[in-house]
């Protein structure tokens, strides 16, 4: 009779997959066949069995072999193979149209079966299948792996992945467990030489630790190893089968640095046993003792290395030495004796008596050397001095047991020595000694220095622990990861890293990395973050919460594991605290608005560390996404940069030697000031002849590059000063920005050409404005051969040269007066060369007052510009300012421009408070987008000429900030969108009328133009109520109008005259639209940062979206009701954590989340997700602060959450799919209703009493 069932359980690894509960309703059957053939595709793949299949889930089982090897020859377990199959899964979901949302749960246990009755079919079950589908159905995200510790435990090739970790969740009964992201790069990483990473081998899966007496070696190696060179060296490995190419990778030390222990520093030696290599590393642990004057003994302990430097590496150990081959352990002791302590043999002769001597053996494979068993002999050694006072000992302290410091031949100080009462010693570092061979971890293959810096940081500074998993050691260290993102130009950007430099050495393999720190063991992530953006960015920690603002709702937190070859066989676990934050565009210490590299100092270690930031776009940081193929690895192939020739610098000038005397000037107003900058141009001129040159040539067609360049440098004297003052000591220019004094220099000479060629448009200057110029100064091409660029870098440049509409820059020009609307003989336009000059002038002066050094101070008897009296200007445009205003002939330059042109060169330097992206999204309304300017406009009697004067300079300043002139308009051609510099070129014209309009009618001027400019046509644009929000609406979407008006018109009346009130609220008082007076009476208007970004994601479900747009209105305006107090004023809600989501996305919430609205100060608020669970019971959070946003909820019940909040308690909580014993009592009691899965409470006062009440209601 056959089995009816399972004779014994099997322990396996299972997979269970299912389609969410939203996308099965949505999901076609089209769909649901190409997701069944493609996991039928991937289980035969990876080796895999079905265990259960249906429409929407199915279970799948390992194959039940070992795994498959991957490149390095590293076998992938079971649960590699699951976890993997699963990531492929959600790759392919996510990579459809429209997308599958699937979850997928991964988990190791016992499999039963039974053969079910009338079918005939194997029927499964047990721990592998049910806990596996249950982190299927629980898993916190859509298109995940979801998986437990037990699971994770047994990952070999996947250990090293960065897993989230999900803490405290109802589903899995409070374990922490595990979410692999669909997109994290599984590589076969087997190391690079040079870097600190190691491959994912476990050095516990290769080792094999046996205490054995060694086998007599057949014959030493040595002499045939000395002398070999590193190639020599390979091939001799080869003969023995050892394989060069694993040295270098992962924890394997490099082939040069093998080579060099064993002929150098003889730390270890060859032997041939048996036609195998082995190698041998003999030591000597020594306790030296002595009795002191009272008669009591002391050890010998090394307290410290001493530096090249003077600094001091704390070693708190006794005392040890290599024993080199063909010598015994009492020589190599003699020998160090007399190397260290300088005890000569004689002095030595009848000093010391051995007490104690022991010898240990143990024999491994060591994670260092790849492929070559290692014995290890170590000697433990206890050894007396007999006779103190005998003379020649002070150089050991003795008789008096004092603490001494041993030297070199030179008389350099070496090492730091004490004598420690025996029992009262720190003996912290034989303690971890003691562990790490418990857990069979060789110190010996340790860097020099390396277990001391362990016990400092497990013992001292306490920002590691060691801990056992799975009976393994493994060391624990936490980091802070902040993400720091920024809107430059309308384009959400990212700073990292770009290089550090420390004691004159770059290192750029920190390039793309975010700001980072380690924290203590007990450290808070969110205390840490304060600290690790003063001490890496050196921002005032007073002013991080006004300068940046923390999104606590991206907060998440990720496992990630090492192997680090500093310590060779020690897991090392980091648990990372990654948060963004969002850097407000008036931190012009971080290199805002405009998105500037800059360079922070800092003191570490007694030296000066300098770390470079530059501001990348998401995209190249975040977009590059894998393209799903059925593969084990991600093996991305990477252009090698070394085949690309670097980018080109101009020569820079020598600094300015300092003045022999410092002057004194009276000011206009009073008083008496000596600013640097005067004393430095003091006697020098601008050649005007040679300056009028380059502004009479710009535009002919033999005037070259090369030419103008000349001319510049010979013109303008100022560009000297980008370089500071030459001093003595040879101290390094410091700049405001950050940035090498040398980069300024190449930025300003990129704006310089950047004007150069916008006015050649009408010859070479867009083909080089977009490829450069070669070396020969003639503009190049996507055929030149010299320098060398990537394809995708050519194609970029190509395709900006064809389709970008090159007319705009020649209008934005023409506004500011370079060009003119009439032609010369030949048809081309005419310049206006004082106009052209006054560019120019401004251009060479602009950033000189970013050099520190050149900073004025406030002279006289009244305040500039917010800086008070003997207070350094350190704003580098107000600077200018100053220096203009009040020492108009200390720049030889300008001083030699007519006074109209001064008067406009002056005007660029208000600050406007101007963001051209709320223009050109219509994301603002017009208070915050024009309030500022146009009172500077007014102010100032400045001509609409002058406003596209500034504007011009801001795009020739954009265009060239890239410190590579030569180059062409890097920063424009390469890393800036077409479509949304289009527009900002089609946008200057309008801010010129401010003027002689109001911002309101600016506002309404520019909105109607771009609804009549629009392709295709959309009729006459409206002029009833709700005219303004159809309006902006077009120009926040970007696209798809027609679908986005549609929407609108199918909207709710209760949604549609939410967007209609709010969008035509103006922020001004007494300003409404001419067309359009549906806006509110009072304030203050709302923007909607992120708005116009939200909308563009969301064109697939456009009334969703206005859906979504209307709810976060509807709460702002409870957390700021209308007041005619407020019409002039304009309060930010920032929607960073919805702008990425789809609709579907913000409405499949996890147990017990929900969106709100917090008002963070009196002007700003923002959209996050808070965690009932976990959130909610917090004393930090205010209720009152609050409004829950009904996202998620029937359309019918919102009405249900705007009745009046008491403060203190929720308004209303959803804990989606919960069963009633799994809910809790959470800021108020809470009931089930009849609709499984809805909960919620609405506090109200009792009519007798100021208690508050529970009143239940259904969310239907």
């Amino acid at each position: 009779m056959a089995d009816v069932c399972s004779a014994e359980p099997e322990h396996v690894c299972c997979l269970a997959w299912a389609i969410t509960k939203a996308n099965r309703e949505t999901i076609s059957a089209k769909q649901l066949r190409a997701l069944h053939e493609e996991v039928r595709a991937l289980t035969e793949f990876v080796g895999a069995q079905v265990l259960e299949v249906n429409a929407t889930h199915g279970v799948l089982r390992d194959g039940g072999a070992v795994g498959t090897k991957v490149p390095s020859g590293v076998m992938m377990s079971r649960a590699d193979m699951l976890v993997r199959l699963g990531q492929l899964v959600c790759r392919w979901c996510s990579q459809q149209e429209p997308e599958v949302f699937v979850r997928v749960g991964v988990h190791i246990g016992e499999l039963h079966w039974i053969v079910l009755p009338h079918v005939e079919q194997k029927g499964f079950f047990g721990k592998s299948v049910s806990i596996a589908r249950h982190l299927a159905e629980t898993a916190p995200k859509d298109n995940v792996v979801h998986l437990l510790p037990v699971a994770k435990q047994m990952l070999s090739v996947f250990e090293r992945l960065t897993f989230v970790v999900c803490s405290n969740l109802v589903p899995t009964n409070g374990h922490t467990s595990y979410v692999l992201d669909t997109w994290e790069e599984a590589k076969d990483d087997s190391g690079t030489p040079g870097t600190d990473t190691v491959s994912a081998v476990r050095p516990a899966a290769i080792r094999s630790h046996i205490t054995i007496t060694p086998k007599v070696p057949q014959g030493s190696l040595s002499k045939q190893v000395m002398g070999m060179t590193e190639d020599s060296f390979a091939k001799f490995l080869q003969s023995y089968g050892v394989d060069p190419a694993m040295f270098g990778r992962g924890q394997a030390k490099t082939l040069s640095s093998f080579l060099k222990e064993m002929t150098e520093e003889r730390g270890s030696y060859l032997f041939q046993v048996e036609n195998k290599l082995e190698r041998k590393l003999e030591i000597v642990r020594l306790t030296l003792v002595a009795s002191g004057p009272s008669g009591k003994d002391y050890n010998l302990m090394l307290e410290s290395d001493v530096l090249e430097d003077g600094r001091q590496r704390m070693r708190n150990q006794k005392l040890a030495c290599v024993v080199p081959e063909a010598q015994s352990w009492q020589e190599a002791v003699k020998q160090k004796f007399q190397t260290i302590f300088g005890l000569n043999e004689e002095l030595q002769r009848g000093l010391l008596s051995v007490e104690a001597d022991g010898i240990k053996t143990e024999r491994t494979t060591s994670p260092s050397i790849p492929g070559i068993p290692t014995t290890y002999l170590t000697h433990e050694v206890r050894m007396r001095v007999l006779d103190t006072k005998r003379e020649g000992l002070e150089c050991m302290g003795l008789p008096g047991m004092k603490e001494f410091t041993s030297k070199d031949a030179e008389g350099r100080a070496l090492h730091k020595w004490k004598w420690t009462l025996v029992g009262e010693q720190n003996n912290t570092t034989d303690s971890l000694r003691e562990l790490l061979s418990d857990y069979h971890i060789n110190i010996e293959e340790f860097d020099e220095g390396a277990l001391t810096d362990l016990v400092e940081e497990v013992y001292e500074t306490r920002i590691s622990t060691l801990t056992v998993r799975n009976k393994e050691l493994t060391r624990n260290l936490q980091i802070i990861k902040v993400w720091i993102t920024a809107d430059i130009l309308s384009v959400p950007h990212v700073l990292v890293h770009k290089y550090k430099r420390k004691g004159g050495k770059l290192d750029g393999s920190v390039a793309n990395r975010p700001i980072s720190m380690r924290l203590k063991c007990s450290e808070r992530w969110n205390t840490a973050l304060t600290q690790a953006l003063s001490k890496r960015l050196g921002v005032d920690p007073k002013a991080i919460g006004k300068a940046i603002q923390v999104d606590e709702g991206s907060y998440r937190l990720c496992e990630e594991v090492e192997y680090s070859r500093s310590f060779p066989g020690l897991k090392t676990i980091y648990r990372i605290h990654e948060v963004t934050c969002r850097a407000k565009s008036s931190c012009t210490q971080l290199g805002l608005p405009n998105g500037h590299d800059f360079e922070h100092v800092r003191r570490e270690d007694n030296t000066d560390t300098s770390t470079a930031f530059t501001w990348k776009s998401r995209k190249d940081i975040f977009g590059s996404r894998l393209v799903f193929r059925r593969s084990l690895l991600d093996d991305s192939e990477i252009e090698d940069p070394n085949k690309l020739d670097p980018k080109r610098r101009i020569p820079a000038p020598s600094p300015v030697s300092p003045p022999s005397r410092r002057r004194v000037s009276t000011l206009a107003f009073g008083g008496v000031s000596s600013t640097l900058v005067e004393d430095l141009m003091a006697g020098k001129s601008c050649d005007l002849t040679r300056a009028r040159n380059a502004a009479r040539r710009i535009r002919d067609k033999d005037y070259s590059c090369q030419m103008f360049f000349e001319d510049c440098k010979a013109s303008f004297p100022e560009l000297a000063l980008y370089m500071g003052v030459a001093g003595e000591d040879g101290t390094p220019t410091t700049t405001s920005s950050g940035r090498s004094a040398d980069d300024e220099y190449q930025r300003t000479i990129g704006a310089l050409f950047a004007v150069y060629w916008l006015m050649r448009l009408n010859t070479d200057g867009a083909q080089s404005f977009c490829f450069g110029v070669g070396n020969d100064w003639k503009p190049l091409s996507k055929t030149s051969r010299s320098p060398k660029r990537s394809e995708e870098e050519l194609a970029k440049r190509t395709n900006f040269l064809s389709q970008v509409d090159w007319s705009l820059f020649d209008d934005v020009l023409k506004a500011a007066g370079l060009l003119l609307n009439k032609k010369d003989a030949k048809g081309d336009l005419v310049h206006d060369e004082e106009r052209v000059l006054a560019m120019l002038v401004l251009t060479a002066i602009h950033d000189i007052m970013k050099v520190e050094a050149l900073c004025p101070t406030v002279a006289g008897r009244r305040e500039f510009s917010g800086y008070k009296t003997g207070e350094s200007i350190t704003d580098h445009d107000i600077a200018l300012g100053y220096i203009l205003e009040n020492h108009p002939n200390a720049l030889p330059s300008y001083a030699g421009l007519p006074q109209k042109s001064r008067d406009s060169v002056k005007f660029t330097q208000c600050n406007m408070e101007y963001n051209m992206g709320w223009l050109v999204q219509a994301e603002a309304p017009p208070g915050a987008l024009f309030k500022k300017f146009r009172e500077i406009i007014k102010a100032g009697q400045a001509d609409p000429q002058d406003v596209a004067f500034y504007f011009t300079h801001w795009l020739t300043d954009l265009a060239g900030a890239e410190p590579c002139p030569q180059e062409g308009a890097e920063k424009f051609v390469l890393k800036f969108p077409m479509k949304v510099l289009s527009s900002f070129l089609r946008s200057f014209s309008f801010v010129q009328y401010l003027s002689h309009k109001t911002e309101t009618q600016v506002y309404e001027d520019y909105l109607d133009w771009r609804w009549k400019m629009h392709e295709p046509s959309l009729g006459q644009a409206p002029i009833e109520r709700g005219s303004i929000a159809k309006l902006r609406l077009v120009v926040m979407a970007q696209g798809s109008s027609d679908i986005w008006l549609e929407a609108y018109n199918s909207l709710g009346s209760d949604h549609r005259l939410i967007l209609d009130s709010e969008m035509a609220c103006t922020g001004i008082e007494g300003q409404k639209y001419d067309r359009d007076e549906g806006g509110l009476n009072g304030g203050p208007a709302f923007l909607l940062y992120y708005g116009p970004a939200l909308l563009q994601k969301n064109a697939s479900d456009a009334r969703g979206a206005l859906e979504v747009l209307a709810e976060v209105f509807r709460n702002a305006r409870a957390l700021w009701p209308a007041d005619d107090r407020f019409a002039g004023e304009t309060v930010t809600v920032m929607l960073d954590s919805l702008k990425e989501q789809t609709v579907q996305g913000m409405q499949q919430l996890g147990p017990g989340d929900i969106w709100v609205v917090q008002r963070n100060t009196a002007k700003s608020a923002q959209v996050r997700k808070l965690s009932m669970l976990k959130d909610g019971s917090s004393d930090s959070l205010d209720w009152g602060s609050l409004r829950v946003l009904n996202i998620g909820s029937s359309t019918q019940t919102s009405q249900l959450f705007q009745e009046d909040v008491v403060v203190g308690a929720p308004a209303f909580v959803k804990m989606a799919e919960l069963d009633p014993p799994d809910v809790q009592e959470h800021g108020g009691c809470f009931v089930s209703c009849s609709w499984t899965g809805c909960w919620s409470a609405k506090p109200e006062p009792k009519l007798d009493s100021a208690e508050v009440a529970p009143r239940y209601r259904c969310c239907r």
